[in-house]
């Protein structure tokens, strides 16, 4: 109680910081020694940061074309310095390459950064379907429950609130843009007619559903559906009048398959040269195309040296996507404006945490020695009268207290005559730091 011990609440220098890689700033190539499973992450976060004072918040982001941690401390560039070295002992990549395709954003830069990922404006393909649910599944992992505080589920659920409004507002999503479109596409011109196409998506996450979906929408003969549990395929592939395998399952149908699309979170290729000619000779009979759209791919990329095997990957996909981006072009400002909007909606939260924190501490302090004079006044009066007394003491300091409410809920911690009022009010009202 502030009675026993007058102090304001520690008011926080922290700061929101992301550290990461995208395709953005590295090829698929590089993006794939740079991967590290998210259970690796949350390990290396308990064994290494947790009981430091580097870290107080921390949430990995990973989807195909992106990994990134987003985290708060009072130290951001010596704790992103940190998660740096982590990530370059993890993967053994030399310090010069982690630090050529990768960055790091700091304050209203990282949280400007996120809200673009959410609502589809830093993808290869603008307003790309997944990305939003991808955010989701980071922002609700159980795995986060240990590290992520206040700020980070703030700063996530205005994401989500951000990347909702961006497609419900503007028709920057229209179409179902992904890169699963995209790369279905590509496809498309290539084969025609899907109808006498045997393909094999590997993945039942939300990615490998939706090529699912859209091959079945696009008339294909055959779809085989392969991932890590066989339940799951099974339920992916039920409602498409598709088969469901495990991924053990694969190397016995590929003899059967014209089309393959990698879809999965895998940290090894699950085709491989040595698969295929094993199951059809040094050449296949017919053309075999494999579309991968996983990071880390799911393809060997020496498939493509096999005669009568065409491979498109990621990068690929992003160099065939410039048009899908030019027909949304007209949407960007109108999305830009709402994640404006929102990046200072959040600023404003973010910067009004300290005057919160001595505004409440205030408020209790001032009501507190209120209820000190009624019950020193009140006392051997009437039980009416001591009531009477507390009524008019809270009703005296909530009078008085009316402005110094007003000019500390809109007090900017970022100018000089907000940061001098919040100093001094603690002082002027007689409740200490916690570092006095």
């Amino acid at each position: 109680l502030l009675l026993v011990d007058r102090r304001l609440p520690d008011v926080s220098n922290s700061e929101i910081f992301v550290v990461g890689t995208s395709q953005a700033v590295a090829p698929a190539a590089v993006r794939e020694r740079l991967h590290v499973e998210i259970d690796d992450i949350y390990e290396a976060l308990d064994a290494y940061v947790s009981g430091t004072d580097l870290l107080e918040e921390a949430v990995p982001l990973a989807t195909c074309g992106r990994l990134e941690l987003y985290g708060v401390s009072a130290k951001p560039e010596r704790a992103a310095k940190l998660l740096t070295r982590l990530l370059q002992r993890h993967t053994g990549v030399s310090p010069e390459l982690v630090l050529e395709h990768s960055y790091v954003l700091r304050g209203p830069q990282a949280v400007s950064h996120l809200f673009r990922v959410a609502a589809g404006l830093d993808s290869v393909v603008h307003g790309e379907a997944q990305i939003l649910g991808q955010v989701r599944a980071a922002a609700h992992d159980e795995r986060a429950a240990l590290w992520k505080g206040p700020m980070l589920h703030r700063l996530f659920d205005a994401a989500l609130a951000t990347g909702k409004r961006g497609r419900t507002e503007t028709d920057i999503g229209r179409g179902g843009a992904s890169l699963a479109s995209a790369g279905l596409e590509i496809l498309r011109k290539e084969i025609g007619n899907f109808s006498s196409v045997t393909a094999l998506v590997v993945g039942a996450g939300d990615t490998g559903a939706l090529v699912s979906r859209l091959l079945r929408k696009a008339g294909v003969g055959r779809l085989i559906i392969a991932n890590r549990t066989a339940d799951t395929a099974h339920e992916v592939a039920e409602p498409l009048d598709g088969e469901g395998i495990t991924l053990e399952e694969i190397p016995g149908h590929l003899s059967e398959i014209d089309l393959a699309i990698g879809a999965a979170t895998l940290s090894r290729h699950v085709l491989t040269p040595e698969m295929l000619t094993m199951s059809a000779g040094d050449a296949v009979s017919g053309p075999l195309r494999l579309l991968d759209l996983a990071h880390p791919r799911n393809f060997d990329p020496q498939m493509a040296d096999i005669e009568g095997v065409h491979l498109i990957d990621l990068d690929q996909v992003f160099d065939r996507v410039e048009q899908a981006k030019a027909a949304r072009a007209a949407q960007l400002p109108k999305a830009e404006v709402i994640v404006k909007a929102k990046v200072e909606e959040f600023d404003a939260w973010f910067r009004s945490r300290s005057s919160i924190n001595i505004l409440r501490a205030v408020r209790e302090h001032v009501l507190e020695l209120a209820m000190d004079e009624a019950e020193r006044f009140s006392r051997g009066r009437t039980n009416e009268e001591q009531e009477q007394m507390r009524r008019l003491a809270r009703s005296l300091a909530r009078t008085l207290l009316h402005h110094p409410t007003i000019a500390l809920r809109t007090a900017d911690p970022v100018t000089s005559d907000g940061r001098i009022l919040l100093e001094s009010a603690p002082v002027l009202f007689g409740v200490q730091s916690q570092s006095d």
